[in-house]
């Protein structure tokens, strides 16, 4: 029988296929070498604590309730259904170990660095600058907060899902426009917006790429051979094809706008306007030359200079319309800038939602448009020379070297949220604020009070909310400086009356002075504005306990079990209230969920023997007394304890360790 000739494109045969997965295996490789050092990293509390290691939802593993609480709700209230379930998936193999949810960062960001070198090739039919927009993507140092930051699972999961999506239209595209790849490439554009709604451009970028590569809109000239003979239709055949995934766009802005927090006042729209242009140039800026990248910029005081503006709207405007000139000969630029300032559209400030003016995580998509037209652009401009590839392949070599020796130094900032913020002091020194603010946070959680302190009076000089004075009022009352504690607190209530924290630590401080009037009246407040909040129902609870109404006492501790089954204080004190009652049955699952959370808590394991003695259960009080002093065995009230229980049943069952 006669050999078929293999009609394949050149880029799928032996040769290209070996190639192929050699540069897979280097973007692995390179995005290993970059982020390795995360996985020694710690989870940070900027919103790491939210997000995963203090969300009972997500601390308590994969659970209907927990995946009813991500469908509906999420941190902050704000929707990100999938990545919130990812972040349960991983709590339920590692637990609240730092380094799995590393690692699911950095190897989501692998997975989406080789997913965008094999699909664009199957796009554009060119290996090399395939190869390099996958490369500078895999290491450029605008992507390190999107992988080193845990929280940020969102924009490595959606990431990916987006450059699927671009995959599984190619194919609908190229294999007959059938329904079920239609599906499929809704069905993954669906699930990005539940990891994270930036991507809701997508039928944006999706019709430019209609321009080039596909070829399907316009005269541009420079096309991959493969579309010569594809259908050209009609533009508003186009714009119908798109329509549902538009639907799907519409709806997750939709749910974006009604479920994330205004945190601040939105500004005029002309320094919205301004804002947004000048972040665009930044961006591009810090694209080429990637220091003094910090994880907040804050808004500059009086909004951005005159000049400044005008000179970003000035190369903005300037830039468009060269690459509009140019789009036949050139078509790869008016894609490439287009993609850049469309994906950027969602993230520009134009919707105010908190205080900062630009991120570098908001690169993470956007910039691919940039690597397109760079690739391409340096790869037709060096095809006219005679050494024009081996000088082409030096620089992007060379690109691409400095590029992760930047990132891998970026990636070692985000190892502490003290290295973090001491970083992002030094980047935004001119408005140092927030910086100061999250320096002293970081101070005050390894109790160097005496150096947080002034980093926390600092930060009261640029107020911007009540955490400047909240967080320093805590800081007073870890120390016993009550009436500086109870002064900071109704400072910050009065900046942000809205704030359940500064509500609490008022009350909580209230209490400790023992103005029980006062305190419960803070504590109701701090629950009005979040019914959710488990330090203020526990807060309302020991306030009831103490004034003899302990039932009402047992069902408030019985609401915070409720909200986190895995808070050891909810737990242990329901159990002291349950055993005050009388109803000891009830209290040992309660006493045992406590030692789940803290399984070396000795005052858990002594109030657990001496309810276990009280029903006649010696043999497992026993077995607890033993346990706490081996967690403590200079305990001696619980050495006392096992004594009188080792006497045998007539013995007295034992002392309450309470």
């Amino acid at each position: 029988m006669p050999r078929k000739p293999d009609r394949r494109p050149p880029h799928n045969r032996p040769t290209g296929d070996r190639l192929a997965w050699a540069i897979c295996g280097f973007l692995l490789l390179a995005v290993g070498i970059i982020y390795a050092q995360t996985l020694r990293h710690q989870l940070l509390d900027y919103d790491d604590n939210e997000y995963v290691y203090a969300n009972p939802h997500v601390r308590a593993g994969l659970s209907d309730q927990g995946v009813q609480w991500a469908l509906t709700s999420g941190p902050y209230g704000e929707w990100y259904p999938l990545a919130m379930l990812s972040h349960m998936l991983d709590c339920q193999i590692y637990g609240t170990r730092p380094w799995g949810h590393h690692l699911t960062n950095v190897l989501l960001h692998a997975a989406t660095s080789i997913a965008l070198f094999l699909v664009w090739r199957s796009y554009t039919n060119e290996l090399w600058p395939s190869a390099f927009v996958a490369a500078v993507f895999a290491v450029h140092p605008q992507h390190v907060e999107s992988v080193a930051w845990v929280s940020e699972r969102r924009d490595v999961l959606s990431g990916l899902l987006f450059v699927l999506t671009l995959g599984a239209w190619l194919g609908y595209q190229r294999h007959g426009r059938r329904l079920p790849r239609y599906l499929l490439a809704a069905a993954l554009f669906a699930l990005g917006l539940m990891a994270k709604p930036m991507i809701v451009t997508l039928p944006g970028v999706l019709l430019i790429l209609d321009f080039w590569p596909l070829a399907r809109l316009g005269g541009a000239v420079d096309v991959p051979p493969w579309t010569k003979t594809v259908e050209r239709p009609s533009v508003a055949r186009l714009l119908w094809e798109k329509l549902p995934l538009a639907g799907l766009a519409a709806a997750a802005c939709w749910i974006t706008l009604v479920t994330h927090v205004q945190l601040h006042a939105p500004l005029p729209w002309g320094e919205r306007i301004a804002n947004a242009a000048v972040s665009c140039v930044t961006y591009l800026v810090q694209f080429v030359y990637p220091a003094q990248l910090a994880v907040f910029y804050p808004m500059p005081p009086g909004g951005e200079a005159g000049w400044k503006v005008a000179a970003a709207l000035a190369m903005l405007l300037a830039v468009s319309a060269a690459v509009i000139v140019w789009r036949r000969r050139c078509p790869y630029l008016p894609v490439g800038w287009f993609w850049y300032l469309g994906m950027l559209v969602p993230v520009l400030g134009l919707v105010t939602v908190s205080e900062h003016v630009m991120a570098d995580r908001y690169m993470y998509l956007p910039g691919i448009g940039l690597y397109i037209a760079i690739a391409w652009g340096a790869t037709r401009l060096a095809s006219g020379w005679a050494e024009g590839r081996w000088m082409l392949a030096t620089c992007g070599g060379l690109l691409i070297v400095g590029f992760a020796a930047c990132a891998a130094w970026q990636s070692s900032v985000w190892q502490t949220d003290e290295t973090l913020w001491r970083h992002a002091l030094a980047v935004t020194h001119d408005r140092p604020g927030r910086a100061e603010l999250g320096v002293a946070d970081a101070l005050a959680h390894q109790k160097r009070f005496d150096e947080a302190i002034p980093h926390y009076r600092r930060a009261q000089e640029y107020p911007s909310d009540s955490a400047p004075y909240n967080n320093l009022g805590s800081v007073y009352a870890q120390q016993g400086k009550l009436m500086e504690a109870v002064a900071e607190f109704r400072r910050a209530v009065e900046i942000e009356p809205s704030s359940f924290r500064a509500h609490a630590n008022l009350a909580a401080a209230l209490a400790q002075q023992h103005r029980f009037g006062e305190a419960m009246d803070e504590f109701q407040r701090a629950l009005e504005i979040d019914e959710g909040n488990v330090p203020a129902h526990l807060g309302v609870a020991h306030l009831l306990r103490q004034a003899g109404k302990i039932e009402q006492a047992r069902r408030e501790f019985q609401r915070a079990v409720e909200i986190d089954p895995g808070s050891f204080a909810a737990r242990h004190d329901l159990a002291l209230t349950l055993c005050q009652l009388g109803r000891l049955d009830e209290a040992i699952p309660q006493f045992a969920g406590a030692l789940a959370a803290d399984p070396r808590s000795t005052l858990a394991h002594a109030n657990m023997a001496q309810a276990l003695a009280t029903l006649g259960r010696y043999d497992e009080a026993i077995a607890h007394c033993r346990r706490a002093l081996e967690i403590d065995p200079k305990n001696a009230a619980v050495r006392s304890q096992l004594d009188r229980l080792l006497h045998g049943p007539g013995g007295e069952a034992g002392s309450k360790a309470e």
